[in-house]
């Protein structure tokens, strides 16, 4: 009696073992289904490994980035003195916020920074910032909106 379907041959007659020879008819080698079994173990733990790995660089891009609602934009900044640095720029807010502006040196290091209020809305705002020593360059770090209390 045939144990599976691949044991009869095209006309339909049971096909022996010897006839089959080593790889149990079907091209493939049967220590292979002897070693592993008929579960695709193997493939399973791969596929919840790459689910794994694509939830997480999904959720690491989606939380990464600046969304504060608060978009800003330098207009101008320049390098006053040794210890003294100026930015203009613009924000666009649904609310009041805080900017931190900075001044770094050549080496990219911060040498001054400042927290400045702006009202809601598209404002442009000026500030000055104090610097330990020479800055090379004045940037909006960051903006956020503030909670309004009620």
């Amino acid at each position: 009696m045939p144990e599976s379907p691949s044991d009869l041959t095209p006309d339909g007659a049971e096909n022996s073992g010897a006839a089959r020879g080593d790889d149990g008819g079907d091209g493939a080698p049967r220590a292979f289904g002897r070693r592993h079994g008929a579960r695709p173990v193997f493939f399973v733990l791969g596929l919840i490994a790459a689910g794994v790995f694509t939830v997480g660089w999904g959720f690491a891009l989606m939380s990464y980035g600046d969304h504060t609602g608060v978009a800003n934009q330098t207009i101008a900044w320049s390098i006053d003195s040794g210890d003294e640095a100026t930015i203009t720029f613009e924000t666009n807010s649904g609310g009041p916020a805080v900017c931190v502006v900075r001044a770094t040196d050549a080496q990219h290091v911060e040498v001054g920074q400042r927290s400045v209020e702006v009202e809601a809305g598209t404002q442009e705002s000026t500030a000055t910032i104090e610097t330990v020593r020479r800055a090379a360059m004045v940037e909006v770090a960051s903006c956020r909106e503030q909670g309004t209390a009620k």
